[in-house]
């Protein structure tokens, strides 16, 4: 099985910090990991963040780099590790804040 996921970001009112909601098919279950961005907001979503991401136990499930850009109402999401892209994904905004879906990259 492909590992995809979506993933639901929310700007905090202070900005600086974006809290994270994920799921991923290599849950065995329905519960949710979040994730805590942090660098500048000051322009909305686009830019590039230090992320953690912990799985539905709390525990972490990974440290990445998150390269958010945006090209008219559509976003591209790059998650990398020492200079590596690792998954990539697209997105839209909600009310509420930016929603996307992932796949991990080179499988096929």
């Amino acid at each position: 099985m492909f590992d995809i996921g979506v993933v639901h970001y929310v700007i905090r009112p202070e900005g600086g910090v974006i809290d994270a909601v994920w799921h991923s098919t290599r849950f065995a279950s329905d519960k949710q990991g979040t994730g805590i961005a942090r660098g500048d907001t000051s322009n909305g979503f686009p830019g590039t963040y230090d992320v953690t991401y912990y799985r539905p136990d709390g525990t972490i499930s990974a440290e990445l780099e998150l390269s958010i850009e945006k090209e008219g109402e559509i976003y591209t999401l790059t998650f990398s590790k020492d200079g590596t892209a690792l998954l990539a994904g697209i997105g839209l905004e909600t009310p509420s804040g930016l929603a996307g879906g992932y796949r991990k990259l080179g499988e096929k």
